[in-house]
């Protein structure tokens, strides 16, 4: 059944379950041009037009070149980043994923075989209150944090940027995805936060899909 479900749905998406998060109003878990994704309402939260912004991501951020040993994701999902790194690229990084709504965490489970990656280990916390107390430290930190189309602004504030240089290991980077309202510019506010927190960084700004992607890759070089 589910082959007939993958061909169909190149044809139309065929919904297969839609559920109630706790963060996010609407989880719904459905095929998409031969493929099982995750979104909240009209924004893709795994293995949609997500999936493609992180693959060229980490691309961007060198990690076939410079595979990590530790990584961090903020704002897991169903595992999209994860299988990139482990799937794609055949990474065998210890992951860590963070994801704040219980019930994706569920969806994950329960559509999208996390078991598979025998490497992750899982906490359902805030990404802010996860960087406030974490001691451990990443070589990779994927920051995919949203509430449908928008990241907190907990997560865009300094005390967060500067938890995330914290966590890192010399010469780790971060990854951080956004969709800005307001018209592309390296010298916005979020910018210049981003800037002022990293030794050195790198932004680009991706179009796959529909509402453009910024993506920003801070290194810590100390």
């Amino acid at each position: 059944m589910a082959s007939v479900k993958k061909i169909v749905s190149w044809i139309w998406p065929l919904h297969v379950k839609r559920l109630e998060g706790k963060i996010t109003s609407v989880l719904e878990v459905s095929f998409e041009h031969g493929k099982k994704v995750l979104n909240a309402g009209d924004v893709n939260y795994s293995f949609g037009a997500l999936h493609d912004v992180f693959r060229i991501a980490l691309q961007r951020a060198k990690i076939i070149e410079h595979p990590p040993t530790d990584v961090l994701i903020l704002g897991f999902g169903a595992g999209s980043i994860a299988s990139i790194i482990v799937d794609e690229y055949g990474q065998h990084a210890k992951i860590y994923g963070v994801e704040a709504d219980p019930v994706v965490i569920q969806i994950a489970n329960d559509e999208f075989n996390l078991k598979r990656f025998s490497n992750l280990e899982m906490e359902n916390v805030k990404a802010e209150d996860f960087i406030a107390n974490n001691k451990r430290k990443f070589d990779l930190i994927a920051v995919d944090v949203f509430v449908e189309a928008n990241v907190p602004e907990s997560c865009k504030t300094n005390a967060f940027l500067v938890g995330l240089y914290g966590t890192l290991t010399k010469n780790g980077r971060v990854v951080f995805n956004e969709m800005p309202e307001i018209k592309f510019s390296d010298n916005d506010e979020f910018s210049n936060r981003f800037r002022n927190s990293f030794d050195e960084i790198e932004i680009h700004t991706l179009h796959v899909g529909g509402s453009p992607n910024r993506i920003f890759i801070g290194y810590r070089r100390k």
